[in-house]
């Protein structure tokens, strides 16, 4: 394979299925080129345009769904039902900011002594660069291109290296819509990449999603340059079991929460921490569930479990349940690497986990569930604010009023009840400590590449 392409492989059969010509230097200049045109003719549309625009892109993710689920099935094994829950939230928060643009970006009056006009508006800066992750390859580059396309941003899309055909055809969506190239351009290039297409003058800001590695030099890197950063990192959330908690519901959430999308998912429930009274009869009933689990082809409907990602990213999780069980964690059920071809693990199960541990400490980004014994509910939520990360969490509980109480002290960005961390389009996504910064979809992801700017006009 060639160093100068992006290689899509299928991680279910190992199977090459695609090649796309990386851009040389001189592409990515005439790229970035086209984006000060491009730039220039889409902060002159008024509002209303760019959100007529953005309801076509939601229409075409609606419209081609089936196209749009079988290339992300192939490209990185989500399995297929995954892939449609996918387009329908992609969809929604397209039009969220389509509807909601002109309240977003209308000036705001403001009382003022001595003003005859005084005034906040928001006016668009350049390009927003977006280095986006391969798990959830049309959810991501929506949830950052959006926003900014609405309020005249143009955007320049590095999609992960393994799904090239997922980032085409994103691409082609917003062309199809009528965001030609220049106001949304897929760079097809490698990291290294990065630091220089962030130093041109058109790219006003950066946001990524990925790796907490990743996060750290995008952020120093804009740094250096004074310019807004935004980054959405690692997880180890805490679900936390309580002693009222249902104990079939209490299990449908975690599996919900720790297996969809093979695992790998920022915000999944990756810490399961039950409070002692339940812990035997919840981790005997998890154990039979992820036994049932049926493990196949992502593009059956009766598939549950999928492959993961890359075989690489499989083998890092091998490792990681091994020291887990060198440092004392008990495998309940799988720990092992399927022997097939493509990047298959089974589903796991692992207990007495505990801080020190790295079923406990580390992110681990597939198909494992760590139970966590608590002393009681203080201990639980102190074992759950045992870590550097805070994406999201979630509480398990019947009575609604102390679930919520207990959830309100989790140190995290997003705190569920009775649900695992999910998207909504109305509401604020992003995490605290080293899970990252800034907050992506609903109003408060709206202006965080905008430039506030005050108006004022004082009295003749």
């Amino acid at each position: 394979m060639s160093r100068n392409t992006l290689t899509a492989v299928n991680p279910a059969t190992d199977e090459v299925i695609g090649q796309h010509e990386m851009l040389d230097e001189q592409g990515v200049r005439d790229k970035l080129d086209a984006t000060r045109r491009g730039y220039d003719e889409l902060r002159r549309l008024t509002v209303a345009e760019r959100a007529r625009k953005l309801h076509a892109v939601a229409d075409l993710i609606e419209q081609r769904q089936a196209d749009i689920g079988e290339v992300i099935c192939r490209e990185m094994g989500k399995k297929f039902s995954g892939v449609i829950a996918e387009t329908k939230i992609s969809a929604a928060i397209v039009r969220f900011y389509a509807d909601h643009a002109e309240e977003f970006m209308a000036p705001k009056p403001k009382q003022v002594p001595g003003a005859q006009k005084a005034e906040v508006v928001r006016d668009p800066m350049g390009a927003v660069l977006g280095i986006m992750p391969w798990n959830y390859p049309l959810y991501q580059v929506v949830r950052f291109a959006a926003p900014n396309l609405a309020g005249g941003n143009a955007c320049l899309l590095k999609h992960a290296s393994n799904v090239p055909g997922s980032a085409k055809l994103i691409t082609q969506l917003f062309h199809d819509a009528g965001f030609e190239e220049g106001t949304f351009t897929w760079l097809p290039v490698s990291s290294s990449a990065i630091e220089g297409i962030l130093r041109d003058p058109i790219v006003c800001g950066v946001t990524l999603t990925g790796s907490e590695e990743a996060g750290r030099a995008v952020a120093r890197q804009a740094g250096e340059l004074i310019k807004p950063s935004v980054l959405e990192l690692g997880g180890i959330d805490p679900l936390i079991v309580l002693d009222d908690a249902d104990v079939d519901k209490a299990v449908e959430i975690a599996i919900n929460g720790r297996f969809d999308n093979t695992g790998q998912s920022c915000a999944a429930s990756k810490r399961l921490i039950v409070v002692e009274s339940m812990v035997e009869r919840f981790t005997e009933r998890l154990v039979d569930q992820v036994q049932k689990l049926r493990i196949g082809n992502p593009l059956d409907e009766d598939t549950d479990i999928g492959p993961m990602s890359r075989k690489d990213l499989r083998d890092d999780l091998h490792d990681q349940v091994k020291r887990a069980v060198q440092h004392g964690a008990q495998i309940e059920t799988g720990g092992q690497v399927l022997e097939r071809p493509g990047a298959w693990y089974a589903p796991t199960v692992l207990t007495n986990v505990a801080p020190g541990n790295p079923a406990f400490d580390e992110e681990l980004f597939g198909p494992v569930a760590a139970v966590i014994t608590a002393d009681n509910v203080e201990h639980a939520i102190e074992l759950a604010n045992h870590s550097p990360y805070g994406l999201g969490g979630t509480v398990v509980g019947q009575d609604l009023e102390r679930a919520e109480a207990v959830a309100r002290r989790l140190d995290v960005g997003m705190s569920f009840v009775n649900r695992p961390t999910t998207p909504f389009d109305e509401l604020p996504f992003g995490g605290v400590k080293r899970s990252g910064y800034g907050r992506e979809q609903s109003e408060y992801g709206f202006g965080e590449f905008l430039n506030v700017r005050t108006v004022y006009v004082a009295d003749a």
